[in-house]
């Protein structure tokens, strides 16, 4: 799908087609985004991690809890189906994915920590 595209064809591979052709749901993912998103806005910036090595992160999270966990109670975020990530990562140009990583209390977002 590319930017500005109103509607995307129905997956036809991966872990959605697979939950779509059983009737089920899409098991979404969480990620954090760089600032809270507010009724008129149309569009997300995800927040990218980089790390100590240099390489450049998406951050994404199994549940809203490992999130909310991780990142602090005040950490905006988005929720999306999970065959979403690789092309976030492909579109922002990170290195890799990191799961429920467990973020340095500097900066979570939460009263003991940043709130950038």
């Amino acid at each position: 799908m590319r930017a500005g595209d109103d509607q995307a064809a129905p997956a036809v591979i991966g872990a959605d087609y697979i939950a779509e052709q059983n009737g089920e749901e899409p098991e979404p993912v969480f990620v954090p985004l760089e600032k809270r998103l507010l009724s008129r806005d149309k569009d997300a910036t995800i927040e990218l991690r980089r790390l100590t090595d240099g390489r450049l992160a998406v951050v994404a999270f199994t549940s809203l809890e490992a999130l909310v966990h991780s990142c602090g109670n005040l950490q905006p975020w988005a929720s999306l189906p999970a065959d979403q990530v690789s092309e976030i990562q492909a579109r922002s140009g990170a290195d890799l994915v990191i799961w429920d990583a467990e973020l340095p209390a500097d900066q979570r977002r939460d009263a003991g920590g940043a709130d950038r």
